[in-house]
């Protein structure tokens, strides 16, 4: 079971399809659409993948996909 973990969260710009209630502007990066925000363990394979739109900030979204972290691997203490 690993115990070391590490959060990221990327910017993806939604294409027209996309409806204008899943995505959101993210004016520190720029970019109008949606964010994924995932937790990998230390081999860098991933454990949960949180998709939100682009106007969540990274701090709330980091949140929210730590607390899903935590029930699929509850021995995570670093991250």
């Amino acid at each position: 079971m690993a115990s070391a973990g590490m959060v990221d969260a990327q910017a993806v710009k939604g294409a027209d399809t996309v409806g204008t209630d899943t995505r959101g502007w993210d004016g520190a990066k720029r970019v109008n659409g949606r964010k994924r925000h995932l937790v990998t363990d230390a081999l860098g394979l991933l454990v949960v993948v949180l998709v939100t739109s682009g106007s969540v900030q990274d701090r709330d979204g980091g949140r929210r996909v730590l607390a899903r972290a935590k029930t699929v691997m509850p021995s995570l203490v670093v991250v």
